[in-house]
């Protein structure tokens, strides 16, 4: 069963989340430099409703390195128990979009990010996909109906 998707079309996403997340210095070294306390785990505060999302985590890297992991995201839903993860974490790379297809379970869902310890701050920018997604079952399901009158 293929789906049928159209990710290249910019209208179909649409921004959820987009926030600035700074890493609080503390201390100095014994060189002068800003000692910074790792940011903590990010909880969106957004409920998401469609299983394709595009996650965005950027960062100032400093000069000399070479810095190409973001972190990581996972999924958790609402139960009678309280909130449980789904799945396993997904990693992300930093400085781009992260095209992530969640197993489709027509629930809702949160978001939680996790940076490395390293980040001295963190833009965070979360894009749901709300275009055309059909599957090819669908489509026949479709033309079954159309030829039989229904």
């Amino acid at each position: 069963m293929t789906r049928n998707l159209q990710l290249g079309i910019e209208s179909n996403w649409h921004l959820q989340y987009s926030e600035s997340f700074p890493a609080v210095s503390y201390l100095n070294d014994s060189s002068g430099k800003p000692i910074y306390q790792r940011i903590t785990e990010i909880n969106i505060p957004v409920v998401f409703d469609k299983s394709i999302i595009a996650v965005s985590v950027n960062t100032a890297v400093p000069v000399g390195k070479i810095w190409k992991y973001a972190g990581y995201l996972r999924r958790s839903l609402t139960t009678g128990l309280g909130a449980s993860f789904v799945g396993e974490p997904e990693s992300l790379f930093l400085g781009k979009f992260n095209l992530i297809f969640f197993s489709d379970l027509n629930i809702n869902y949160f978001l939680s990010l996790q940076v490395p310890k390293w980040f001295t701050s963190a833009n965070v920018a979360i894009y749901q996909y709300e275009g055309i997604d059909t599957s090819t079952l669908e489509n026949d399901v479709t033309a079954i109906k159309i030829a039989l009158g229904i």
